[in-house]
């Protein structure tokens, strides 16, 4: 499981996180005070925006897409 901690501010950065989602075929979580969201449901989560310290969980990827998946997440990071 990767770990990220990132900052998601408005629809557009939850829009961006599940792209990558796609691009990758992975599977995660936001995670939040309290509040546990799918990374690849966009209209969920936005009711708990501002997500300023959320912690996103990845899983689902190869040994391989590591490194491509840290340099798209970079992006959001906190």
């Amino acid at each position: 499981m990767l770990n990220y901690s990132v900052k998601l501010d408005s629809v557009k950065d939850l829009i961006e996180l599940r792209k990558i989602a796609d691009r990758y075929g992975i599977k995660g979580k936001i995670n939040q005070n309290g509040f546990h969201g799918d990374m690849r449901s966009v209209i969920s989560n936005i009711l708990y925006l501002p997500l300023d310290e959320a912690n996103v969980e990845i899983d689902g990827y190869t040994e391989s897409q590591v490194s491509y998946i840290a340099e798209a997440i970079s992006r959001l990071s906190a």
